[in-house]
């Protein structure tokens, strides 16, 4: 600890004493108590009790106490040059004693107060110290000598409420501020990107716009191969998304990335129909639905309902997910066609076995080149530059700069690389009529005439549709909501801008609705698109126009060459893509964090393998929910029972037994409040001499007499520490109340520690006042009465009885 070393006269002790620390520290307040009172006696006993000094020793407690006047110089100078004394016994109001005190004249300013010991003691300790006065100056010191800070402006101190419910002034600031200029900037982030936009961003956004477009093209179409659906319907869904989202959205570089994703469209195809109808119209309708609900989340603000998508459960529906699309592709590299988007990685498995002999190994020759050169372009780097010895070139030459830019645009664009080169290769073999590779067909040419998604697919009924969708219409926004949001955050937090949960809510509904129009599955944004537009510079949100009429002209001008497109090389692209989602990281770190968290993740995953997906998500999200749920329904309270060593006989005073629950007491916790003092523990009776006020019949039986007392067993009282009882429930509370009078009942003390007056009006009834009852003789012997007297005579009555 901190030392400082004080100065004394002849008549204190010239040891040098460590004090024990900083005046603000727990340990040091006896010590600045002890230098603040004439107790010393005292103050060397209470420093000596108290446990977290008592490792100090009495010798050197007596040193402070010798060399405690030296220690203040600076409080006794400003104590007579404002002509008093600080201390409490000596501010007397006589001139005389003023005057004395300023000559420091202390034989005979002790005259004045020599019936007052306490002064005195403190008139011969100023004698002693005799400290020579102290300029001015020294005010920027403390009492201790130690320098002050520097006096600032005066502290202004706000309060901010995060979180909690909607409040009625909340939804008044809403309304105030709708119709703002700047609110409309908030709602329409576009507006903000237009007004501040700048020359050196045009190259950045159409550098990326061009980029992602190349990329989501092959990714849409071998996405739609997952959903199952007509490959058109992925197509579709390229363009309408990162215009709208251009507009909404509050992330820049999840702008050119919105589109359909591998784990979103392998949800989409669990929960479309295709017996009835065609399965792209199912899809658009299920996009449709999806937006309808992200949009009102947005309005609503509930996006805190994506929270309890736990991070295992979504990590375990993403391993499996992986798996299940993997296996799924295997096929379209083998060239064979079995099953749907609804079966389990079993039922896959077996259909392998199958269909192994009906394999095509020119599609397998294709599907393992396109996936080694994939693999290869994502590792290929050009070398930095490195000057020659005894060169003076410091930069790289321009043929250098154009080389490397190349291979990393190579790298960039592999997916549409590998795309476009195996689709000419199919094209010519075709013109040959040699058709050994397994193509797409043909597709409609053209963009889709925008129209309302069809409600009644099938010529189903409305509520039959809906019934169809089941958990889709809940688990498919959230999940594609959370994704979009969790890439979002990714990237601000690298780029160090924000976006507003809200917004993306609004964004992603807005883009969902829009593109059901023009035949879409539903849309998120995807983090392997992302991070290719934040690679390839982009600088606002604008770049999503250029990716979204990329496509458009992309649909118009190619759609008759897609025909060619080889359904190995689409293979090839969705198993790559899939590889980089594997997160082994997570099981070592829950591992060593929390295993009851792996253990859902291992549950979530082995159930969407063996079952489907959407059936082993929503199992993982119920586990996950019953875990959260589950410790509000059974909180840890400890029970500690108290009894004092060496007595032989237990009596009340020494026995008691203390409840405290560990955290918050709500409803669902209600009944287990009631049986824990319920369980033998709390039945345990001892011995106790009762009082008068206890004890109501005598050990033989008959009346007991005023002042009898006997020793009979009883149950001990408890002791409930209601600390966290300020956010408890009404029906917790009156759970409590029913404990509290079954105690009373058996004449047991139940008292509460730590809670709040309000609290406990409710969990302790009102008392009634006692009812006096008389015999008819006592009746007629009391008489007409004034008040006094009447009362007198109650309580001679109740002694009586």
């Amino acid at each position: 600890m901190a030392g400082r070393r004080g100065t004394t006269d002849s008549n204190a002790s010239s040891e040098n004493v460590d004090t024990f620390g900083d005046e603000n520290d727990e340990h040091f307040k006896p010590v600045i108590r002890f230098f603040q009172s004439p107790g010393e006696d005292l103050l060397v006993q209470e420093v000596k009790d108290d446990p977290r000094t008592r490792r100090q020793s009495v010798a050197q407690l007596q040193r402070i106490q010798n060399a405690s006047v030296g220690m203040l110089p600076s409080a006794m100078a400003k104590a007579r040059r404002r002509s008093s004394i600080h201390r409490p016994n000596l501010q007397y109001s006589s001139p005389d004693f003023q005057a004395d005190l300023e000559k420091h004249e202390w034989d005979t300013a002790r005259n004045h107060v020599i019936e007052d010991p306490e002064a005195q003691y403190e008139l011969d300790r100023l004698k002693r110290s005799e400290i020579p006065e102290i300029p001015e100056e020294a005010e920027t010191k403390d009492d201790l000598g130690y320098d002050r800070p520097p006096v600032g402006p005066a502290e202004k101190e706000e309060f901010f409420r995060f979180g909690g419910p909607v409040t009625l002034a909340d939804l008044k600031e809403e309304v105030g501020e709708f119709c703002t200029f700047e609110s409309v900037k908030r709602k329409i982030p576009i507006i903000e990107r237009i007004l501040t936009y700048k020359k050196e961003d045009i190259v950045g956004d159409v550098v990326a716009g061009l980029t992602v477009g190349l990329a989501v093209i092959p990714g849409c179409l071998a996405y739609a191969s997952i959903a199952d659906v007509n490959l058109k319907y992925g197509l579709y869904s390229a363009f309408m998304g990162p215009l709208i989202y251009a507009l909404l959205g509050t992330s820049k570089d999840v702008t050119c990335a919105v589109g359909p994703t591998a784990i979103l469209s392998l949800l989409t195809g669990a929960f479309i129909r295709r017996d009835v109808g065609d399965p792209g119209e199912w899809a658009a309708l299920l996009c449709f639905f999806a937006g309808c609900v992200q949009l009102t989340m947005g309005f609503l603000r509930l996006g805190f309902l994506i929270n309890f998508l736990s991070t295992p459960v979504v990590s375990g529906f993403t391993q499996a997910a992986v798996i299940v699309i993997i296996l799924s592709q295997v096929k379209n590299l083998m060239g064979v066609k079995f099953g749907s988007a609804k079966d389990n990685a079993v039922q896959t498995l077996l259909g392998y076995f199958r269909k192994a002999v009906d394999t095509n190994g020119w599609d397998i020759l294709l599907g393992m080149l396109c996936i080694t050169f994939l693999l290869v372009m994502k590792e290929v780097k050009w070398p930095a530059w490195k000057p020659r010895a005894g060169s003076t070139e410091k930069k790289p030459p321009k043929w250098w700069i154009f080389a490397q830019q190349t291979v990393r645009m190579m790298s960039v664009c592999r997916y549409a690389i590998c795309v476009v080169v195996a689709t000419l290769a199919v094209y010519l073999l075709q013109e040959r009529n040699i058709n050994v590779i397994s193509a797409t067909g043909k597709l409609d040419g053209g963009l889709p005439v925008p129209k309302l998604p069809n409600f009644a697919v099938g010529g189903l009924a409305f509520g039959e549709v809906m019934g169809s969708f089941g958990a889709g219409l809940a688990l498919v926004p959230l999940l594609a909501t959370m994704e979009s949001i969790a890439v979002a955050k990714t990237f601000a937090s690298r780029f160090r801008y924000n976006i507003f949960t809200t917004q993306e809510f609004i964004a992603l509904g807005a883009v969902n609705i829009v593109s059901s129009f023009f035949g879409s599955i539903p849309v998120t944004g995807a983090f392997t698109r992302t991070a290719l537009a934040a690679e390839s510079g982009v600088r606002t949100s604008l770049a999503g126009f250029i990716t979204g009429g990329f496509v458009i002209v992309s649909i118009v001008a190619l759609s008759s060459m897609m025909q060619y497109i080889p359904k190995a090389a689409m293979a090839a692209v969705v198993i790559c893509s899939c590889l980089v989602m594997f997160d082994f990281q997570i099981f070592r770190e829950l591992w060593h964090i929390r295993k009851s968290e792996l253990f859902v993740l291992v549950f979530t995953m082995v159930a969407c393998l063996l079952l489907r997906a959407e059936y082993g998500l929503l199992m993982g999200l119920t586990l996950s929910i019953l875990m959260l749920v589950y410790p509000m329904a059974r909180p840890i309270v400890l029970v500690s029972r108290k009894v004092r060593e060496g007595i032989t006989d237990k009596n009340l005073e020494s026995y008691q037994i203390t409840v405290t629950p560990q955290s918050s007491v709500v409803f669902p916790a209600a009944e287990f409040m009631k049986e824990i003092f319920s369980d033998n523990l709390f039945n345990e009776t001892v011995t106790a001499n009762f009082p008068p006020r206890m004890s109501t019949v005598a050990r033989d039986g008959g009346p007991r007499r005023l002042g009898q007392t006997e020793m009979r067993e009883a149950l001990p009282p408890i002791v409930f520490n209601g600390i966290h009882l300020t956010s408890s429930d009404y029906s917790t509370l009156r759970a409590l109340r029913s404990v509290y009078v079954n105690c009373k009942s058996t004449h047991r003390d139940l008292r509460f520690v730590n809670t709040s007056s309000d609290i406990l009006n409710i969990i302790i009834p009102p008392q009634k006042p006692p009812r006096v009852r008389r015999t008819k003789q006592q009746k007629v012997d009391i008489g007409p009465t004034n008040g006094k007297q009447e009362e007198i005579q109650k309580e001679k009555l109740l002694d009586d009885e």
